[in-house]
């Protein structure tokens, strides 16, 4: 691996998640390595509330429940845009209550309302059981809009890392929809195709954060036995047909082995005539939107990501 140039405000929240993965479980060990999550979780005090107010419900389906956590601005009343926010974590970890700060900071900084959808995760659940709970719950939300008191006419989807993945996906599928389009799809750092032999796979094949060998197998357990050209719903960087595909924000970082994805998805959907916004980040590596209340690199960049937002709301 190339030797890493890290910004400076950058550096002291790296080196505590180097600390934390040296200490890292078996990638196998899929139990303990989410129980470990969940407690960094809720020892970690939760901040940004005094703004918003958090509530759960769930989405019923014919065949099972989908949990959704939401978050909704204290101080505004009435009907308010909508963010479809989709965690990462490989598609086998994490959870809506595990990413609450950044559910929090966009519903703060947007003054819109959030859900955060509990889909179901690999390995027990494998594609597209993810897929299928992200999209049912972006349905739910036009034919539901007075449940939430939302405008169903100012719908955003974002995600980042697997997240970035589904709302990607979901951006795609829901051109099938008889319904107002998408705003925006805002994908920070996606992982976009099992395509491994990219420079970045190459170059980040030790990565901190986020090493090749991980996202491997991340790709194997939620996609097993994948093809060449897998589902565009599984791997978005692979749609033959992007033609009124949602405009895009895409945040891409250097030190990360899904760089390549979201550069070649953002030049795929530029070329397919689709209003792209490619943003590149320098010294800094994937999941870097979580430091974004300890870093002024981070924190510039999540701005940016919900100025992002309040244009295609009108705000």
């Amino acid at each position: 691996m190339r030797p890493m140039d890290i910004d400076s405000t950058f550096v002291p929240y790296l080196k505590e998640l180097v600390r934390e993965r040296k200490q890292s479980i078996d990638l196998d060990d899929v139990t303990t390595r989410r129980a470990r999550m969940k407690n960094k979780r809720l020892s970690t005090p939760l901040t940004g509330t005094d703004d918003v107010v958090i509530g759960n419900r769930t989405v019923e389906l014919p065949t099972h429940s989908i949990p959704i956590r939401t978050y909704r601005p204290r101080a505004h009343k009435g009907r308010l845009p909508v963010i479809l926010y989709i965690h990462g974590g490989g598609w086998m970890y994490g959870s809506p209550e595990q990413s609450d700060s950044i559910a929090i900071e966009y519903c703060a900084r947007t003054q819109a309302v959030v859900v955060s959808p509990e889909y179901r995760l690999a390995p027990e659940w494998v594609f597209p059981a993810a897929f299928d709970d992200c999209f049912a719950v972006l349905r739910w939300l036009y034919e539901n809009k007075t449940v939430l008191d939302i405008d169903s006419e100012r719908i955003a989807l974002a995600g980042e890392s697997s997240g970035g993945n589904l709302a990607a996906a979901c951006a795609l599928e829901a051109r099938c929809l008889d319904q107002p389009p998408i705003r925006l799809q805002l994908l920070n750092y996606p992982a976009l195709a099992p395509d491994f032999s990219s420079a970045a796979y190459q170059e980040n094949e030790h990565a901190p954060v986020l090493s090749a060998r991980e996202m491997i197998y991340f790709w194997q357990s939620y996609l097993p036995g994948y093809s060449n050209r897998p589902d565009f719903r599984a791997a978005p960087l692979h749609a033959q047909d992007l033609v009124d595909a949602a405009p895009a924000y895409i945040v891409t970082a250097e030190y990360d082995p899904l760089r390549d994805d979201g550069i070649r998805y953002a030049d795929a959907l530029s070329n397919a005539g689709i209003d792209v916004t490619h943003v590149h980040a320098p010294h800094l590596t994937h999941g870097f939107m979580r430091a974004w209340s300890v870093s002024r690199a981070t924190d510039r960049y999540a701005q940016n990501n919900c100025a992002a937002i309040n244009t295609v709301f009108g705000r």
